[in-house]
């Protein structure tokens, strides 16, 4: 990653070369410590689906580690792709923090293969 290009947004895909579950993960949490603190503020996640759109290894492991890092209060929040109908609660912060993520076609088509991190 280049660090010294201010960005509020960055993408980060964690399946490419197709690693294993864990190291995807934990590529994915050195990430967020990295980027914490600095001005990226959403990092959009590719972690794929599952080679039968029933949710990959990738996915459901990073969604559990998010949700502890959540509770750890280590991250503000996250979004996953199939959840994004639902972003209606996050509206308003959205509109005032990130207004490129309304145009985003991945939010428009509910993309399961990605998953929108908060950072603090």
């Amino acid at each position: 990653m280049n660090y010294g290009v201010k960005m509020k947004i960055i993408t980060l895909n964690i399946k490419d070369g197709f690693p294993p579950s864990d190291v995807a993960v934990a590529n994915l949490e050195i990430e967020i410590d990295a980027l914490s603190g600095t001005e990226t503020k959403v990092i959009k996640v590719v972690h794929g689906y599952g080679s039968h759109g029933v949710g990959g290894e990738i996915k459901k492991l990073a969604h559990s580690r998010l949700m502890q890092l959540k509770k750890q209060n280590k991250i503000l929040d996250f979004i996953p792709g199939e959840k994004f109908g639902e972003i209606e609660k996050h509206s308003d912060f959205i509109i005032n923090n990130f207004p490129e993520l309304i145009i985003d076609t991945d939010l428009k088509n509910y993309n399961s293969g990605i998953t929108l991190v908060f950072l603090k």
